[in-house]
């Protein structure tokens, strides 16, 4: 049985962080404490779009986060299995593979053991068509697969977390749908945030921290968009000095934009800064918000306009996706090479194409598609986020 003290603080944590964020990383600490792990995750992903619209996490090493997301949550054979589960359902390894599967499987072969981790205990928290989300506490080789008694003892936690966890989602949605101008905010395929004069975030859409949660050219710290590079650090306090010094976007001096550089080669961020409009206190529940910032991801926006030419023109979604390359201006054998098919299943596309739109040319393909770049992100129709 667990230390009764120890159990208690967990739930205690997890309650907290229902009703403030700022604490979910104390009731993850606590959840990682309670059953001697390596570290504990709140995961949350889209469906719709297989990307994660959140990731928190303590105690694991920072350098596996972006590879896991990007990467290796696309083969990470928990999540079909996941996914497939009702709401309040315990996962654990066991239940999928072997040891001698584990170890020949790349999830556990190459990224787990890189980043020296090995096996989980989880609970869905949420399973929906749009969303699915999930507490796990992870362990290493070492710790060993969790036994019984730690089964168990999630399934006496897991009604706590969930109940925390639907607070914390109603709460959200309340915050959402009390200012206009947040809601409409939210809609857009771009990042973005409200601040106060001196850079306190007062309010960030879903697709900023999902953004942040990569840890890819910038992050979210105290409440404040935190920079990697020194140059892009120079350049939004210099914006942020600009915004707050003449107040009027019109200003012919005006010039707030610039470009956040990322790592693996991935196309720079382009981050916008502007005040708000004067009359801002009766749009926004935040009337404290005095500037908005938006973060623009190249290839975030792409995913809606990928949506619009498989509606306007049939196409399929592979279709879609040569498209949305060649207008990047990615090459037909550049794209071959890196979706790993043949330059004859690329042409074939290509002609499907090019017969669907009426387009004769790549360039006429480009010039069509390029009109379409719409900066809405695409929206779960049950209004589900």
């Amino acid at each position: 049985m667990p230390d009764d003290d120890l159990f208690l603080k967990t739930i205690e944590a997890a309650y907290a962080s229902g009703v403030k964020d700022d604490c979910l990383p104390e009731a993850l600490t606590a959840l990682n404490q309670l059953f001697g792990g390596a570290g504990a995750v709140l995961e949350i992903v889209d469906k719709r779009e297989m990307r994660h619209k959140a990731f928190s996490s303590v105690g694991l090493p920072d350098l596996a986060r972006v590879p896991y997301i990007e990467q290796f949550s696309a083969v990470n054979p928990r999540m079909p299995y996941a996914f497939r589960q009702p709401q309040g359902k315990l996962i654990w390894d066991y239940q999928l593979l072997d040891e001698d599967q584990m170890t020949r499987n790349p999830f556990y072969g190459e990224f787990l053991e890189s980043v020296g981790l090995r096996y989980c205990l989880g609970a869905v928290v949420e399973q929906s068509p749009a969303k699915f989300a999930a507490i796990s506490v992870q362990r290493t080789k070492k710790q060993g697969h969790p036994d019984k008694r730690q089964i168990a003892l999630m399934g006496r936690l897991y009604p706590h977390y969930q109940r925390a966890y639907d607070v914390s989602t109603r709460l959200r949605t309340v915050a959402d749908r009390s200012g206009v101008l947040e809601n409409t905010l939210d809609w857009l395929a771009d990042g973005v945030a409200l601040l106060r004069a001196d850079g306190q975030i007062v309010y960030a859409n879903d697709t900023l921290r999902s953004f942040a949660q990569r840890g890819d050219g910038f992050r979210i710290s105290d409440c404040e968009i935190e920079f990697v590079t020194p140059e892009a650090r120079r350049r939004f306090d210099t914006a942020l000095g600009v915004v707050k010094r003449i107040g009027d976007a019109s200003s012919a001096e005006y010039s707030a934009d610039f470009p956040v550089p990322r790592g693996n080669g991935m196309p720079a961020y382009i981050v916008s800064v502007r005040p708000l409009v004067p009359w801002k206190a009766r749009v926004t529940q935040n009337a404290e918000a005095e500037i908005i910032v938006f973060l623009r991801d190249p290839l975030r926006r792409n995913i809606a306009t990928t949506q619009i030419l498989q509606q306007l023109f049939g196409l399929t979604k592979a279709e879609a996706h040569l498209a949305q390359a060649l207008c990047l201006g990615v090459t037909t054998g550049a794209y071959a090479a890196k979706r790993c098919v043949s330059l004859n299943t690329v042409y074939s596309h290509l002609k499907r194409i090019r017969e669907k739109t009426g387009c004769k040319s790549v360039p006429e393909l480009i010039l069509k598609f390029s009109e379409l770049n719409v900066p809405l992100r695409p929206r779960d129709p049950s209004g589900s986020a």
